[in-house]
């Protein structure tokens, strides 16, 4: 929405610009020429800022999403940091598609987020189909490092043996 109310600021100022250009160029060339190539490079600079904004999903922290849907944060499995418009689901659970597939996660209302611009949502990782609690997350990359496996049952036997040998 923001990006399309830019869009209409700039082409009334171009517009008007236009409308000066008309008249200088009647007088001046060289002046007219400078003032096409000002406009040229707003252009330019408003095509490349959109393009960098549609490309990033960087227009999802600044806009609120559509009714019926939900800001979800994903956490891929890389460390990268995510958005995408989640479809309200009944119980908690919010579908969307992500790298082209359809995805879900459930919203427990544990760990809640919201951005500047009104939009509420969660945090989801890429492998699991519940919000994430930061600190329990990070304590499981602890265990795949110190179990040597990336299996969660594999990490659950071997955390469940290291119990019973410390008791």
């Amino acid at each position: 929405m923001w990006l399309e109310a830019k869009l209409v600021i700039s082409g009334i100022g171009i517009i008007f610009i236009a409308i000066v250009i008309s008249q200088i160029i009647l007088f001046n060339s060289l002046l007219g020429f400078l003032l096409i190539m000002g406009i040229g490079l707003i252009l330019f600079g408003d095509m490349f800022l959109g393009h960098k904004i549609k490309s990033t999903k960087a227009n999802l922290w600044y806009e609120r999403p559509p009714g019926g849907k939900e800001l979800i944060v994903i956490k891929t499995l890389t460390g990268l940091l995510d958005l995408a418009w989640a479809d309200k689901k009944p119980e908690g659970k919010r579908e969307f598609v992500y790298n082209k597939q359809e995805a879900s996660v459930i919203n427990t209302g544990k760990d809640p987020i919201h951005t500047l611009a009104g939009a509420r949502g969660c945090i989801a990782h890429e492998s699991i189909d519940e919000n994430v609690d930061i600190y329990e997350a990070e304590a499981v990359n602890q265990w795949t490092e110190k179990f040597n496996t990336n299996d969660i049952k594999e990490i659950y036997y071997a955390a469940k043996q290291e119990e019973g040998d410390g008791v």
